[in-house]
């Protein structure tokens, strides 16, 4: 799975609300003193805007973000993975973790190609399939 506009924008207009009281709380602290319902009202509908705003440009923008990755981007990624993570051999990854994280295939035409796992979205290992499992250990 690879992360696209979509998700982005469906995250972007759910935490709204939680981005309208940061706001709220940084102005309120930046004034001394709280803030009346009608200002925070203003803050809302500002942010709400903005949001809305960023949310069309992003989807008109015709983007590269919801390409999948390149043979060269993978293999930068995978590259990044085995300087900084731990290799673990072929258990370094037990089959309950497995359910949490998503798998990205290398883009190449071989079957047994590199698959690069994501936890969370970020990048969590990288397996070749004779060898095994590069982890980065956070």
């Amino acid at each position: 799975m690879n992360l696209t506009i979509r998700d982005i924008t469906e995250g972007m207009n759910s935490s709204h609300e939680g981005y309208a009281d940061l706001v709220a709380d940084s102005v309120s602290f930046s004034l001394g003193r709280p803030l009346t319902n009608e200002e925070y009202m203003q803050i809302y509908g500002i942010t709400a805007g903005a949001i809305s705003d960023a949310v069309q440009q992003l989807e008109t923008s015709g983007s590269d973000y919801d390409k999948p990755l390149t043979q060269e981007q993978f293999s930068e990624l995978a590259d990044y993975l085995y300087r900084c993570g731990e290799f673990t051999g072929p258990g370094g990854i037990h089959g309950k973790d497995f359910e949490e994280l998503t798998v990205i295939d290398e883009p190449t035409d071989e079957p047994e190609g590199r698959k690069i796992y994501l936890r969370d979205r970020y990048p969590f290992a990288v397996l070749d399939f004779d060898i095994g499992f590069t982890i980065l250990r956070y």
